[in-house]
């Protein structure tokens, strides 16, 4: 049961509901009432089996959905018009401002160099 296509699973479903019908009847020549018919471990087995396939129909309806849907939106981006690609204002250039450095007193808070220290020690 590893088919994909829609055609395939209604005929495979429709084989597990004959079957189905088939153990009933089965069934209910021997004498077996509805309580217990319902309890047959093949009955059992045949209504999973109709379940799965039920499960596959739906799932199969639903991509065939989405892909209906992927269909009409490609067609309306088709139909809108189209918009003009040009190029883009370029964005307007903020100049910054230049920092202003604090003047220092000449001398005052200045490292002192080592040449300049040595000079001055050797004096």
């Amino acid at each position: 049961m590893a088919s994909k296509l829609r055609s395939v699973r209604e005929a495979q479903k429709a084989y597990w509901v004959e079957k189905l019908s088939q153990r009933r009847a089965e069934l209910s020549e021997k004498g077996i009432d509805g309580s217990l018919i319902e309890k047959d471990s093949v009955v059992k087995k045949l209504k999973a089996k109709i379940n799965d396939t039920n499960i596959r129909l739906a799932a199969i309806e639903a991509n065939e959905q989405k892909l209906v849907d992927m269909a009409k939106i490609r067609e309306e981006k088709k139909a809108a018009p189209q918009k003009e690609k040009g190029k883009k204002a370029p964005a307007p250039v903020v100049e910054a401002k230049p920092k202003k450095k604090k003047k220092k007193e000449e001398g005052e808070g200045q490292p002192v160099k080592k040449e300049e220290q040595k000079a001055a020690e050797a004096e």
